[in-house]
């Protein structure tokens, strides 16, 4: 045990050797007036803000009932606030009468949505080509109205 003074010093005094997160990596894109959003890594307490600010901007610059679809395939985790931002983001867009769904989840990602619940509001799609088509096939309608 290291001290200094009268007081112990965890780790013996080394630097703590923790695994820093995988970082998430956003990208978006307009596709048949679609905003598509990449998201790849892991979405945590540590890394959805970044996502939530990116997609909030690129919304306030959409004209009309924005359609968004959020391609997850590349997500390796999600926690409680990555379900959080995707609840922000999904009630962003309904506020502005548009829609947002997810495309490509994992099966881990998927169980994550439906054993909270979210499944009955995040509507998903297998591929990212269905997806757009579902969404900008009905002019930017409500899935699954």
């Amino acid at each position: 045990m290291t001290t200094e003074g009268d007081r112990h010093v965890p780790g013996g005094g080394r630097p703590p050797t923790s695994v820093p997160p995988e970082p998430l990596r956003v990208r978006s894109r307009l596709r048949d007036s679609c905003l598509i959003v990449e998201a790849e890594g892991e979405l945590t307490i540590l890394t959805s803000g970044l996502l939530r600010d990116h997609v909030l901007a690129d919304l306030r610059g959409m004209s009309g009932s924005p359609c968004v679809v959020m391609d997850v395939g590349g997500v390796d985790f999600i926690d409680s606030s990555g379900l959080n931002a995707l609840i922000v983001l999904w009630k962003a867009a309904h506020r502005a009468q548009g829609e947002l769904v997810l495309a490509r989840p994992e099966r881990r990602f998927r169980t994550v949505i439906e054993r909270s619940g979210l499944d009955r509001h995040l509507i998903s799609y297998p591929t990212l080509d269905e997806a757009v088509t579902a969404l900008s096939g009905d002019g930017g309608r409500r899935a699954g109205e």
